[in-house]
């Protein structure tokens, strides 16, 4: 069997970053682990925009890897800058500059490799009809594939896709940079694939209806691998205050799309109504949108049970799953939804919007609410802290329900065989 390229790019593009726990990078992080220690032959790569190739590295795993989990055993310092490879369409002055901007930031690059990587420690590995698996963002992976074509170098490449959600904003007039540039990064991904993963069965459906109305091309067959419940502990130290008191949380919830709007729209209508607020913690990345939400003068009765938990390392995150009273995820479209997969692994229920993906990853174990309307969550949330007995139903069908819930393994292990499938037919 020929062996499996895995692309670690993106770790090695997000080293020394906070986003390293969460999303896209993460799901390359727990997949590498998994696949690093799989019986397969699994070899591990870095894309150099300093000289446009691949290297093959040997990834840290578990106590050794700087997230206890695995990396890319890249320094930070070589960390290269970016630049976009292609654009959605053309533009006068930026396509004159390019060229001498792009040789720049090369040279820069170059000189972060030299200083960072001792000449010849890595091997540059030729790509040429190699099997080729890559989780990370459609904007790097497009960079690479353009990089790729122009030195006549194809792989046989297996992306998998994380969702379509920027594409919804086609149905407005003015379509955002963001939107064409993801259409574009896109288009190129599944342009270049031999198959087409994803990570839920929802966005197998959005991937083949974007294609179907002309925002994608033409698209090779589409398997859906729905990515786990799983969040597997690390040897790493809590680095958060845990609140003593009764908590429900919110795992990367902000503003828009995310809907952090309807969680404090609920616990308004719960302090307006009389009922007992309780605190909510929201743990994640620091956004200025939501610190600034957060100081409008209408959610001052019940800004005190607001508490912000900034970049909580892996073991953090267990903690806090495992100690809040319930997760809230309200939000309007999720192309899977980890964070309420891994608080139901943890055993912990899950308030969730009544939304496909995450009907997918709650099934029957989680309760759901229209993220259109704040008083249907409050009701929710003032049951599970005021109905023990639902409370304790709610959680022991969660414990019964343990081993049917997708691991990390699960998740490389579909990956192998679909690569595999794929090139037994080639």
């Amino acid at each position: 069997m020929s062996p499996i390229y895995y692309d670690l790019s993106e770790q090695f593009l997000s080293s020394g970053i906070k986003f390293r726990y969460y999303g896209i990078a993460r799901t390359v992080m727990e997949v590498g682990y998994e696949l690093a220690r799989s019986p397969a032959d699994v070899r591990f790569v870095v894309f150099s925009p300093a000289h446009d190739r691949f290297f093959e590295v040997e990834p840290n795993i578990g106590s050794a890897s700087v997230t206890g989990v695995c990396d890319p055993n890249m320094p930070v310092e070589a960390k290269p800058m970016r630049l976009r490879y292609s654009f959605p369409e053309p533009h006068w002055l930026r396509d004159a500059l390019y060229p001498l901007v792009s040789k720049i930031m090369k040279r820069i690059c170059l000189r972060r490799w030299r200083r960072a990587i001792p000449e010849g420690s890595l091997r540059e590995v030729d790509l040429s009809g190699q099997l080729f698996v890559s989780l990370g963002r459609p904007k790097m992976i497009s960079d690479y594939l353009v990089a790729l074509d122009r030195q006549n170098i194809r792989p046989r490449f297996y992306p998998l896709v994380h969702d379509m959600i920027p594409l919804h904003e086609f149905a407005h007039p003015r379509q955002s940079m963001f939107a064409r540039n993801f259409a574009h990064d896109n288009g190129i991904v599944v342009s270049h694939a031999e198959k087409v993963m994803t990570n839920s069965h929802f966005t197998k459906t959005e991937v083949e209806k974007f294609s179907a109305s002309g925002h994608l091309p033409d698209i090779p067959p589409v398997v859906p691998v729905p990515l786990p419940h799983e969040l597997r502990p690390t040897d790493e130290a809590v680095d958060v205050d845990i609140p003593d008191t009764p908590y429900f949380l919110g795992v990367g919830v902000m503003t828009g799309r995310k809907n952090l709007e309807c969680i404090l729209q609920a616990m308004l209508h719960l302090h307006d109504t009389g009922r007992p607020v309780p605190l909510f913690v929201l743990a994640g990345a620091h956004r200025k949108r939501t610190e600034k939400y957060l100081e409008r003068p209408e959610l001052a009765p019940i800004r005190d049970k607001v508490q912000v938990i900034l970049d909580p390392n892996q073991a953090s995150l267990r903690m806090l799953y495992q100690k809040a009273f319930t997760l809230v995820i309200p939000s309007y479209m999720e192309g899977f939804g980890l964070p309420l997969g891994e608080a139901l692994w943890l055993g912990t229920p899950g308030l969730a919007a009544d939304i496909p993906a995450l009907h997918e990853v709650g099934r029957d174990l989680a309760e759901y609410f229209d993220p259109n309307e704040p008083k249907a969550l409050a009701d929710l949330i003032d049951k599970m802290h005021n109905d023990p007995a639902a409370y304790e139903a709610a959680k022991d069908k969660i414990r019964h329900n343990h081993s049917s819930l997708r691991t990390w393994k699960d998740v490389a292990t579909d990956i192998i065989a679909t690569v595999n499938a794929g090139s037994t037919k080639a």
